[in-house]
């Protein structure tokens, strides 16, 4: 190395020596705690919310600089909106050196989320600059190479309907977030990764939540989406399109193997019905609200199972006696079985008193579930819905209409190894208050003697097939 390279070499050292110390002087003498009133003041206009810092500030260099908070709290007007452990700010160093902080990292720790929906439809958090009357929130530009948190909990309360939710032990990370000033909340860029330990919300439990999300250009991808729901695993993915007048969105997942009595305790009905089931679903829908997005869906839904237990009631025994009991109704043994995903909701006041007494607490064995819908315009209508015991087959026909809530057109009926119905029954109405009307006796079930001559008729005369599915009749 010669003279002059050394020399070089030299000053180069010293000035980042020079520049080294004068960053440990500046932090050995810097009075962070001296600036909480002007963080907590320049937090509080940018919200809108009260900010409070109730710990201590820390500034540290090594092995990054950065700010720790401790014991923050922020409150709108009357209560809570969020408070959180800890929070740690990475920032860049030199700009330190200009009393000027720039953050390039922000994490929380075991932070907790009030959100409240009050009766007018407006969050707590809801400032009057975020939501000018008739105009979207616009943001302003900034990027940050990183957001996370970790041991998070959110609760959600709607005042209206009186509905609470809650998100426990979750850790979220968002990379690259660049946000473009001017435009709306939904252009935002980023890469995120949510997952959080139990999820519960109107009597549903979810576990072992994740979420991988990537957004850009007013499209984002959430691929995959993993859960574990009703003793299921889901694994599934949604995409969504923020142009134009109206979002769009698709939707698939899958369940695989839940637990029927699961979901039955979900709904507070009683757990007589178990097994596995695999659930299907393709849906795609638009739409600013549930409604707009209700009245659009379009898609597919499918249920299969086999080998479900019915533990209190002995369907092929019902049938048997159905022409001395004529108490029964055909409506209410369909309804947790091949409404499929619907099951909960056509169930709905039917306590099953009238099969229980005529199966004398017998059991069944479902064989084969199949449940297929097409939705289209937010109307289910059935395109193979059956299920089979060990002795009958009993199918569906008709459509669920969510748009309106009421039942379009659905009958049940019991159909022979033609697929013909030997025993048909109709509902008809609102989802709330069905009127079902009464069994209609098509084929004969009364006895050995009655079903030969049956037979011996259907070698001279056709019947109109009810039932051409995929369930076969059993043997």
């Amino acid at each position: 190395m010669n003279a002059k390279m050394k020399k070089a070499v030299i000053i180069l050292a010293g000035l980042s020596a020079a520049v080294v110390l004068a960053i440990v002087i500046f932090a050995l003498t810097f009075d962070i705690n001296s600036y909480k009133p002007r963080i907590e003041a320049a937090a509080s206009e940018a919200t809108g919310l009260k900010v409070r810092i109730n710990g201590k500030l820390k500034l540290a260099l090594f092995p990054r600089a950065g700010l720790s908070l401790e014991d923050i709290l922020i409150q709108d007007q009357s209560a809570d909106v969020a408070s959180a452990e800890k929070a740690e700010v990475e920032i860049k160093l030199l700009p330190l050196v200009r009393r000027k902080i720039l953050v390039n990292q922000v994490g929380l720790i075991n932070p907790r989320f009030f959100i409240i929906k009050d009766r007018r439809g407006h969050f707590n958090f809801e400032t009057p600059e975020m939501k000018p009357a008739g105009k979207e929130f616009l943001m302003e530009s900034f990027e940050m190479g990183k957001i996370f948190v970790k041991k998070g909990q959110v609760l959600y309360l709607d005042e209206k309907t009186g509905g609470k939710s809650e998100a426990n032990g979750c850790d979220l990370e968002i990379k690259n977030l660049a946000v473009v000033g001017g435009e709306p909340v939904y252009a935002i860029s980023f890469d995120g990764d949510l997952s959080c330990s139990e999820v519960k919300a109107r009597g549903l439990k979810i576990s072992d939540v994740r979420v991988v999300i990537k957004a850009r250009e007013r499209k984002f991808e959430a691929d995959p989406v993993t859960m574990k729901i009703f003793g299921g695993d889901v694994r599934g993915r949604i995409k969504g399109v923020m142009s134009g007048e109206s979002p769009e969105y698709m939707v698939d997942f899958a369940i695989t193997k839940f637990r029927f009595e699961e979901v039955l305790g979900a709904f507070k009905q009683k757990k007589s019905i178990r097994g596995e089931l695999d659930l299907n679903a393709h849906l795609a829908m638009k739409g600013k609200n549930s409604n707009e997005m209700k009245r659009t869906a379009q898609g597919e839904i499918s249920l299969r199972g086999q080998g479900l237990l019915h533990e209190s009631i002995d369907f092929d025994r019902v049938l048997e006696k159905y022409e001395k009991t004529q108490s029964i109704g055909l409506v209410d043994m369909g309804a947790f079985f091949i409404a499929g995903p619907f099951g909960a909701l056509l169930a709905k006041g039917y306590d099953f008193g009238s099969l229980y007494g005529a199966s004398l607490g017998g059991k069944s064995t479902i064989q084969t579930l199949v449940s297929e819908w097409k939705v289209k315009n937010g109307i289910a209508e059935t395109k193979d819905v059956a299920f089979s015991t060990r002795q009958n087959r009993v199918a569906i026909k008709g459509k669920l209409d969510f748009v309106n809530e009421q039942f379009d057109d659905v009958t049940v009926a019991v159909v022979d190894e033609k697929g013909c119905a030997r025993l048909r029954q109709k509902i008809h109405g609102s989802f709330r208050h069905p009127r079902v009307e009464k069994v209609s006796v098509l084929r004969s079930m009364a006895g050995p003697m009655l079903n030969m001559f049956d037979k011996a008729s259907e070698l001279f005369k056709d019947c109109e097939i009810f039932y051409a599915g995929s369930v076969k009749h059993p043997k």
